[in-house]
């Protein structure tokens, strides 16, 4: 008996000193098979995840063998189904993709892809095809040693900014570089003169009478005359730089040459196609030019100088002699006095009052009122309504623009907070302001003053404002948002690099420019570009308006694809604000702006 008591009594301790062991025992085998279950769950979301993804995914493991991949890879690659994929090396999946045309067109790409999955290190890579896909591949290392990667087809989005970079440079109705792109040639020209000790001529050839033909032919025969002359300039004006700026106009540049007698080669050229006929359409229509030049160093040592007294030559060859080519000369100069006079003038206009603010109303696609554009116009005394694309270049090259632009905000502000009516109103900045103001303490300063809520404000800019110092105009433009403003860019689609600006900067909105809204109806390239712009938009959730609109035809387009606001004569004319007060008045209403207009 007592053995017996013995043994009980030291079994219960035994079993009391192996509890604690026991316990966490069961707790381990517990948190393991909660472990993998939860494991199993994530593989299976991350499973579904893979599947339903519309780009590719591929995963290899630490010995460089395909372990994963989802239908959308497959497709991309216009792979079969039946192959065998898993365990295939990276080289043996480039094999499977060769023998579908699925294949890279530059070598180079596959070599920088591969270089990348040895370093060990993440990248990102846009491939081009020999189809003429683009997929843009992200490829991440994974810690055992092995790397996945995501594969998506960006040929839309590669082929939408080729055709923005296009336009940015060149005019859609002959093909032929644009302004700006004319202004870099004669800075580059410019640099190499100097270098060399050379000359070269800016020449500015117009269309003689070029609405006649409009008037009589159509527009259509128009864009016809000035592709054809296009063509024929590009042969006679050869080696230099053919562009054309806008309007009926064409430029020239003439390769520096030391030699006299290359430019006067050119120069005979055009004076044998300052008077033909082009056949347009099955009639023959007599086409008249004129030309206006300036050499560089006799006429001007920079690139806005030469291009004004090529353009005075012009104008004068115009006036006295037309279907010549005509040099500028220093008695030429009666259009600087009367530009210099106009200075003056400007100079007090401010102080004397001559300035007045148009109101053009900004509305849904359905004719609801959102807000007015406010648009500076300048009563002379003598000359009468002088237009802005005058008076406001000349602003800027004086410095009075800084002055003129804070005297709109203000007086803008303080109408647009007295309508029961609370609608927008957008003031325009030029990029000098953001050089020589402190435009977010300007702003600031002027909504306190007069009250107005600064949602109500939005501050319009164009890609001026971001060309010189990048970095610097995005931090004013930071510090505009961060006062409650909004900000438009206005004039998109039509500069250098829009696509980047909208990557850099949360706009507010987007402007498209007008140029390819009066186009809408007779070019294919225009309707394209403003159908991928609103594309784009609604890819990034960013409002649109779209101005110029003129026509009935061209708001059921911008209806049709989704524009959210246009602005333009067919909803309203700019006018004084008394026009439309009726519409700030009235906060219930719902009239089409068109018909008040």
């Amino acid at each position: 008996m007592l053995g017996l008591l013995d043994f009980n009594f030291y079994n219960s301790w035994l079993f009391v000193l192996l509890l604690p062991a026991v316990a966490v025992a069961i707790a381990a085998i517990l948190l393991v098979a909660r472990y993998r279950r939860s494991f199993r769950e994530r593989e299976m979301q991350l499973h579904a995840a893979i599947s339903n993804s519309e780009q590719g995914f591929c995963m290899f493991g630490p010995d460089g063998r395909l372990q994963l991949w989802n239908e959308s890879l497959l497709q991309i690659y216009m792979i079969p189904p039946g192959q065998v994929l898993s365990g295939r090396s990276f080289e043996e999946l480039v094999d499977v993709g060769r023998a579908v045309g699925s294949e890279a067109r530059e070598l180079r790409d596959l070599v920088e892809l591969r270089d990348s999955i040895a370093s060990g290190e993440a990248s990102s890579l846009t491939i081009e095809l020999l189809d003429g896909r683009h997929v843009k591949i992200l490829q991440r290392p994974m810690p055992n040693g092995g790397w996945m990667a995501t594969h998506e087809d960006v040929t839309d989005r590669k082929q939408a900014e080729a055709r923005f970079a296009y336009v940015a440079l060149h005019d859609l109705v002959t093909g032929l570089p644009n302004r700006a792109a004319l202004h870099h040639r004669i800075a580059e020209n410019l640099k190499t003169a100097k270098d060399n000790n050379a000359r070269f001529a800016v020449i500015r050839l117009g269309i003689d009478r070029f609405k006649e033909i409009n008037d009589v032919f159509g527009q259509s025969a128009g864009d016809a005359v000035l592709a054809e002359m296009a063509r024929r300039l590009g042969e006679s004006c050869e080696p230099g730089f053919l562009a054309r700026p806008g309007g009926d106009e064409f430029s020239i540049v003439t390769p520096p040459d030391q030699a006299a007698s290359a430019m006067e080669d050119i120069f005979s050229r055009l004076a044998v196609i300052c008077d033909s006929e082009f056949h347009i359409d099955g009639q023959d229509i007599r086409v008249g030019s004129t030309a206006g030049v300036s050499v560089y160093p006799d006429d001007g040592e920079d690139s806005e100088t030469l291009i004004a007294h090529a353009d005075i030559a012009l104008y004068r060859a115009k006036a006295e002699t037309r279907g010549t080519v005509r040099r500028f000369e220093s008695a030429m100069d009666r259009q600087i006095r009367e530009k210099r006079a106009l200075q003056r003038d400007l100079a007090v206009a401010l102080k004397n009052g001559e300035f007045e603010i148009y109101y053009q109303p900004q509305a849904t696609a359905q004719g609801q009122a959102v807000g007015f554009e406010t648009l500076l116009r300048w009563h002379h005394p003598v000359r009468g309504m002088v237009s802005p694309g005058i008076f406001i270049p000349l602003a800027e090259e004086t410095g009075l623009i800084g002055a003129i632009d804070e005297w709109v905000l203000r007086t803008a502000c303080a109408e647009a907070v007295a309508w029961p009516n609370p609608l927008a109103i957008a003031v325009n900045f030029s990029p000098l302001d953001f050089r020589h103001l402190d435009v977010p303490e300007l702003i600031r300063s002027v909504l306190l003053e007069t009250g107005l809520a600064p949602a109500r404000l939005e501050v319009e800019i164009t890609e001026g404002v971001l060309i010189d110092d990048f970095d610097s105009a995005i931090a004013i433009l930071r510090r505009i948002k961060d006062l409650g403003v909004r900000i438009a860019m206005d004039d998109f689609g039509a500069g250098y690099s829009s696509l980047s600006y909208l990557q850099a900067f949360p706009f507010d909105k987007i402007k498209i420019d007008q140029t390819f809204i009066a186009k809408l109806d007779s070019n294919v390239d225009s309707a394209s570009i403003v159908e991928a712009i609103l594309g784009l938009s609604r890819a990034l959730r960013l409002p649109v308006i779209a101005e110029g609109v003129e026509t009935q035809s061209q708001l059921a387009f911008l209806t049709r694809h989704g524009c959210d606001e246009v602005q333009g004569y067919l909803i309203g004319r700019p006018q004084p604000v008394a026009h439309y007060r009726d519409v700030m008045n009235d906060v219930a209403a719902v009239a089409r702006v068109g018909a008040v207009a």
